[in-house]
This record gives structure tokens, sequence and C-alpha cells, in this order.
């Protein structure tokens, strides 16, 4: 593939990025009525959306895809791992905002997960993290230090630990991405995984939360822009993305999520971010752009000069 090409593809992972990162103020809304439809019910029920929203890309992109048994057998195995690793990682994110009310502080917290990958896959498979990595570290701990413990470590809202747990889980979610990724059918494979994590969190929300005709008449608009746009439209054009462009700077577009969730929260919710959420926002940032960076960055500019 020519390099032109790369160049103008990697562009529709900013794009996947940014309509991530207006989903965090959309589940802010959603939260001002989890009296009515609480997280369970809301990731319920975008989650069921977001799989009804891959059936099309299942017929028009993999329509002449491997069926063999093997291959469905293990995209169904997969998928309800990561189902499950989904709905734990979304309950805690939705809760978290519900007690916070600060969907912009969330991004950033979540995008943590793009350090906390290689820190996990070391512990689990004894991958050695990059140098970046190590060096991405001091600067996520700072981040998180002016975002959440600002006035003290006794003052942590219980809120950002949970979004906090939401981001490791995530970081876990995309090991088993990575692990499935040649053994399944990669829209079969989402479709199903958005499926089994719906239907955990609605029987959750019927069981022990609140799913209520109301709520879901005042969340219909959070819940149909994060099931149809955050993943029929910005998974459609990560995946193409990252199958045609660049693999760094589609690194570096979708980790943009984070700054994008603030921009949209100023925005949508008409306020701005005090100093030390502002110092956390670019020290985050700092970190999530070092831990994608690729490790020989250095020695290749080295011989380019």
């Amino acid at each position: 593939m020519s390099e032109k090409k790369k160049i103008s593809s990697s562009p529709l992972c900013l794009i996947s990025a940014l309509v991530w990162g207006i989903s965090f103020p959309m589940q802010e809304i959603a939260s001002q009525n989890s009296h009515l439809l609480d997280a369970f019910g809301f990731n319920g029920f975008r989650m069921l959306i977001a799989f009804l929203a891959l059936i099309p890309m299942v017929l028009i992109f993999e329509r002449r895809a491997d069926y063999s048994r093997k291959r469905i057998t293990d995209t169904v195995k997969y998928s309800i791992l990561a189902g499950i690793v989904l709905f734990s990682a979304s309950t805690f994110q939705q809760f978290g905002i519900e007690l916070t009310g600060e969907s912009g502080k969330a991004g950033f917290i979540t995008s943590l997960y793009l350090v906390f990958v290689p820190i996990i896959a070391f512990a689990l498979f004894k991958q050695k993290p990059s140098l970046l990595v190590l060096v991405a570290m001091p600067f996520a701990l700072c981040g998180l230090y002016f975002l959440s413990f600002s006035n003290g470590f006794g003052a942590v809202h219980i809120g950002d630990l949970l979004v906090l747990v939401c981001s490791i889980l995530y970081a876990i979610h995309i090991i088993v991405l990575d692990k499935s990724s040649k053994c399944t059918n990669p829209f079969l494979f989402s479709g199903l995984q958005f499926l089994v994590a719906g239907i955990l969190s609605l029987c959750c929300g019927f069981i022990f939360g609140t799913v209520t005709a109301q709520g879901i008449g005042k969340t219909v608009l959070p819940i149909v822009y994060c099931g149809v746009f955050s993943v029929g439209i910005a998974y459609t054009c990560q995946l193409l993305g990252q199958k045609n462009g660049n693999p760094t700077v589609c690194a570096l577009f979708c980790s943009m999520e984070a700054l994008f969730a603030v921009i949209a929260e100023c925005i949508i919710e008409q306020h701005l971010p005090t100093p030390k959420i502002i110092i956390g926002c670019v020290l985050m940032l700092i970190a999530v752009v070092l831990s994608q960076l690729p490790q020989d960055i250095f020695k290749r500019k080295k011989q380019v000069d």
C-alpha cells in the first residue's frame, strides 16, 4: 500500500476518537436520570443497539469471511469472554460517571487503559514493556493525582476509583481482543460481545437496578448515540483506519479520545474545567501519547538524520 493512502486513511481513527469523546458527556446526561434508568439499564440498551448496528457491518464486510466450524467456535468463545469483561468495565465506568458527574475527567482516567495494557501483558505473559511506557507511568500517576487526589488522598471521590477500575478492566479487554484477533471474524466477534454485555447488563438492571419506560424515553438520545455512533460508525472507522493507515499515527489519533471528552463536556455542559483538572488532563495526555509511540521511534529518526 502506498504511503499516500496510509496517510489519507489514518484520520479515520481521529473521527473514531472524536465520536468516542462525545460519548462521555452523553453518558453523563444519561446518568442524570439514573433514578429512572440506572447504569445497568443504560448499558444494556446501548449494548443491544450496538449489536444491531453491527449486523449490517457483518453482512457488508464479512459476507465472504471464514465461517468454518473452528472459526465460529473460537469467535463465540472469545465473544463470551470479551462480553463479560466489557460488561464489567462499562458498569464500573457508568456508575463512576453517575457518582462524579464529570465526564471529561472520567474520559482521561479511562484512557489510562493504554498505559495499563503493557503492564498487565507483562504480568500475565512476561511481555516486557517498552522504555516509553515506563517513562509514561510517572506522568500518568501525577495526572491521576491532579484529577482525583488534588485535595489530599483522603478526599478522593469513590466515583474516580470506580472509573480507575474500569480502565484496568478495559486494558484486560484490549488484551482479550488482541489474543482473539487472529482466530475470529472482527465484526461478528464485536457484535456477539456487545450482545453478551447487553444481556448481562439488562439482567442485572431488572433484578438489582432500576429500569423504567420513562427512563428510557428521557435517555433515548444518549442510548442511540452510544449504541449507533460509538459502535456502528466509530468502530468501523477505527477498523478501516488501522487496516489501511499508519499504525503509529492511528494509535496517536485514537488516544485523543480523552481530549475530545473534555472539549465535548465544556461545550455540552457549558462549564470550564478547573486549573487542577487542566494540569491533570495535560499530564494524562502526555502519558497516553508516550505509551502509544513505537519503541524504535528515536532510532528511526536517527537513521533518517
